[in-house]
């Protein structure tokens, strides 16, 4: 079984976000098989889960004066800087045989493909649930158990999912997922290197005091931390295509976008994400 993979350039956050939704219309459609994309961000951007509240969690000003743009997803979950990293897609239809109709055991197997990606660097990344652990850890502890303060529950990186792609015990992967018209959308965001003041400049906080208080808190980490050396976004898709390939037993055929979805992108580009409308006030669009 033969899959598309796009290995793409930088693009701004808008125009990720609307490739990945061009995608999805085309495969619902009938129009292309199921499409993993590999991207990357410039200039930097903060994604914003469907759901939150832009004004409330996002310092826009502090955003403006870095140059970084802010951008809506279609999917949910939390906030997420997109920096030096790199940001995969997979979109696939909610009934296809190699998936399942369960959205935490799609996550499962998609992150157990990245895991097996980054065991060709040397990585020894892991799928840990993470919500059981750390009910265990408040019965066990009591007091001394590790609670979220409220003011960290914006931050993808920040926050516990209920299973976590891991290395070392520190978060690597943060992954949001929508399924819309039959069609599975996953984001994911592997980060190469972790800026942990540009991470918690971008978010609002009550006090500085607060700020640096969970910016010491993150745990988090980063394929330079762990391999001590940079990585490249070609070596790094390289190794990913072949965890896809074995997790889900499928060819991965390098192709680039239709010339339909190369107009459905543009056109949602400039209607859709780039719009106050989408960004700022949230509608069901």
């Amino acid at each position: 079984m033969k899959w598309r993979l796009i290995k793409d350039g930088y693009h701004n956050g808008f125009m990720n976000m609307a490739i990945d939704e061009a995608i999805m219309i085309a495969h619902r459609e009938g129009l292309v098989s199921p499409t993993i994309r590999f991207y990357q961000w410039s200039p930097p951007a903060v994604s914003l889960g469907y759901f939150q509240d832009l004004k409330k969690e996002i310092d826009i000003d502090a955003c403006q004066d870095m140059g970084i743009d802010i951008v809506r997803r279609p999917t949910g979950g939390k906030a997420v800087l997109h920096d030096k990293e790199l940001t995969y897609s997979f979109v696939i239809k909610e009934d296809h045989p190699l998936v399942n109709d369960s959205i935490l055991e799609t996550y499962k197997k998609i992150s157990r493909g990245i895991i097996k990606g980054l065991s060709y660097l040397g990585v020894k990344a892991a799928l840990v649930p993470v919500r059981e652990k750390l009910k265990n850890d408040s019965l066990n502890k009591g007091k001394n158990s590790k609670i979220l303060h409220p003011d960290i529950k914006s931050i993808c990186f920040s926050v516990p999912s209920q299973y976590e792609v891991q290395v070392d015990g520190k978060k690597i992967l943060g992954s949001a997922q929508v399924r819309k018209g039959g069609i599975v959308l996953q984001h994911g965001s592997l980060l190469i290197k972790l800026e942990k003041d540009k991470l918690f400049s971008v978010f609002n906080f009550p006090s500085v005091q607060v700020r640096e208080k969970l910016k010491s808190r993150l745990n988090a980490t980063s394929l330079e931390e762990i391999l001590k050396k940079k990585i490249g976004f070609s070596e790094l898709s390289e190794v990913l295509t072949r965890g896809f390939e074995e997790e889900f037993g499928v060819k991965l055929v390098k192709g680039k976008l239709t010339e339909q979805e190369e107009k459905a992108s543009i056109d949602l580009f400039k209607n859709k994400y780039s719009t106050y409308e989408w960004n700022y006030e949230r509608k069901n669009n």
